[in-house]
């Protein structure tokens, strides 16, 4: 998507900077692990794929507050 296509986003919008701000956390704590980040790699290689995958499993984990090592997959959700 061209920078001229983007959807216009109201960044002081509350929901766009507490998911901003869980984007920037995630980043850092998958810096500090050692981990590589989607912007590590151009957009749509094999690589960026990857990673995106992983980075979308460490924000689930921060959200839903999974212990390290649960594969987590969009189709399961928790059950009471």
């Amino acid at each position: 998507m061209d920078k001229d296509q983007q959807p216009f986003v109201d960044s002081s919008d509350p929901h766009f900077q507490h998911a901003r701000a869980l984007s920037i956390s995630v980043g850092a704590i998958r810096r500090a692990q050692r981990k590589c980040n989607p912007e590590d790699f151009p957009v749509g290689s094999l690589e960026w794929h990857f990673a995106i995958e992983d980075f979308a499993e460490d924000v689930l984990r921060a959200l839903m507050g999974e212990s390290e090592g649960v594969d987590l997959y969009a189709d399961e959700r928790p059950r009471d």
